[in-house]
């Protein structure tokens, strides 16, 4: 624009000089003709001196406003628009993209600012439409439940998002910038990452990694990214948690090894018994009392299995619904106590019952509830040596009430206690056995206070004894 000025300073300059030469060449015509026609007329020099002066005087003020009307027009046609549009220009690459200019239809200068508004207002809906795309790109990234990691071509995470940070419990700032070799400490990623980089082919595997205390299974897809012309951009790793499913597939391989060996014993069992007793041994009666007897008693085992594994089931299908009442608490838990108190005389165990309030009420299946305190109780009094002491407790808390049944029995390890609900779960097998216990009696507690919108925990120390609480919410 300086350069611009100067040659516009340089053109007015000129101009002015061609008018001064104009005027001058028309003003010494007209002195000439003056002083002509003066002399012939026989008027004295001081008339006509005076005349010249006047003729002067006139000619400047027209050279002038001449001047200053060219002055005026070329300012306000090329200077004042070109100025503006320098103006918008840096507004712009300062990036402000609402910055615009004069234009018209007319001037050069006019159709510049017209072109530099165009320009303007396509960079500005630009970034706009880059703006939103990167803040979609941006929220579906950071809450993706997958992990994604991008390492550059160099070599550098360049991308981490939030689940990325979650799953390898590192901040953002310690993944970001870094070397992939120097900020991912499993070996098997490592090795991931550079097998991409080495063959160029996408990968989907599963590895499975110790993050803290925690084992963890993922799927990780891995892939190279290449640009448009072929470039090499990076690679672009996505894990899956895949840690709840292999779960989920172990638990059901040991529920189908488990279900197939507890059918077999009593199944082989009452096999055995049949056939030695085909074999001769019925022939015997005090042999074959004996060992009808013991098929009688597998016989039943098998059949409390089967019950439990189909109440599992249903309990389990989503279609299972609750036959809802009004429960009267204490006439829950007297009942419960009362199927278990021949038990409970038999073994010289204390069986208590404490409540608060003895008219509490609460929304529930009253059948489904005993069988789940039963069960409970009972394996309080199962676990339990002679003489100790199994007390079921109700309070009422706020909006619920907190039933505790504490026993005083042998106690469960804590490493044992996330899965006493697991199907078939044992503390103790052989003791388990011999009571008659299926191994799912828990899960379908678990099941059917969760059907009543409830919660169950369990609280133990070795030796000492075990305290299932459970909460229910009260009728309003």
């Amino acid at each position: 624009m300086n350069k611009f000025h100067s040659r516009l300073l340089t053109a007015i300059i000129f101009l002015i000089i061609i008018v001064f030469l104009c005027m001058g060449f028309m003003l010494g015509q007209f002195i000439s003709s003056l002083i002509t026609n003066n002399a012939m007329h026989g008027t004295s020099i001081e008339e006509t001196v005076k005349q010249v002066w006047i003729a002067l005087a006139i000619c400047l003020g027209i050279a002038l406003i001449i001047i200053l009307s060219l002055i005026v027009r070329i300012t306000t046609t090329y200077t004042k628009p070109i100025d503006s549009a320098t103006e918008a220009v840096k507004e712009l690459a300062k990036g402000d993209y609402r910055a615009r200019t004069y234009e018209d239809e007319v001037s050069t200068a006019g159709l510049l600012g017209k072109s530099i508004n165009i320009v303007a207002r396509n960079i500005e809906e630009m970034t706009k439409s880059y703006e939103m795309q990167h803040d979609r790109l941006h929220t579906l990234i950071e809450n993706m439940g997958s992990g994604l990691l991008f390492i550059d071509s160099k070599g550098y995470i360049s991308i981490v998002n939030r689940s990325t940070n979650e799953i390898f419990k590192v901040d953002q700032d310690d993944l970001l910038g870094q070397l992939y070799y120097e900020a991912l400490t499993h070996k098997e990623i490592v090795k991931l990452v550079e097998e991409i980089f080495m063959t160029e082919q996408k990968l989907r595997r599963q590895v499975h990694l110790i993050i803290g205390n925690e084992q963890k299974d993922f799927e990780v897809y891995a892939a190279p990214v290449l640009g448009a012309k072929v470039e090499w951009k990076g690679v672009v790793l996505v894990f899956h948690d895949i840690s709840n499913l292999k779960r989920l597939e172990q638990m059901r391989k040991d529920f189908v090894a488990n279900v197939s060996h507890e059918l077999r014993t009593p199944i082989t069992s009452i096999k055995g018994f049949s056939e030695t007793l085909l074999d001769g041994a019925m022939n015997d009666r005090n042999v074959l009392k004996q060992f009808l007897t013991i098929i009688l008693e597998e016989s039943h085992r098998l059949q409390l299995l089967i019950q439990d594994l189909l109440d599992l089931s249903k309990i389990e299908n989503k279609g299972f619904s609750l036959n809802l009442s009004q429960v009267n608490v204490k006439e829950l838990l007297e009942n419960s106590i009362q199927m278990l108190k021949s038990k409970a005389v038999e073994r010289e165990i204390q069986l208590e019952l404490t409540l608060d309030d003895e008219s509490t009420v609460i929304d529930g299946d009253m059948d489904r509830l005993k069988q789940v305190f039963i069960n409970v109780i009972n394996n309080g009094l199962s676990y339990s040596p002679d003489g100790a002491k199994v007390e079921v407790k109700a309070t009422n808390i706020s909006d619920y009430v907190q039933i505790q049944i504490i026993d005083t029995g042998i106690g469960i390890e804590e490493k044992e206690l996330p899965r006493i609900f697991e199907r078939f779960y044992r503390v103790d097998k052989a003791r388990s056995r011999n009571s008659g216990g299926t191994g799912l009696g828990l899960a379908i507690v678990k099941h059917i206070i969760e059907a009543h919108e409830g919660a169950v925990q369990v609280s133990s120390k070795v030796g000492e004894g075990t305290t299932f609480t459970f909460r229910l919410k009260k009728k309003i």
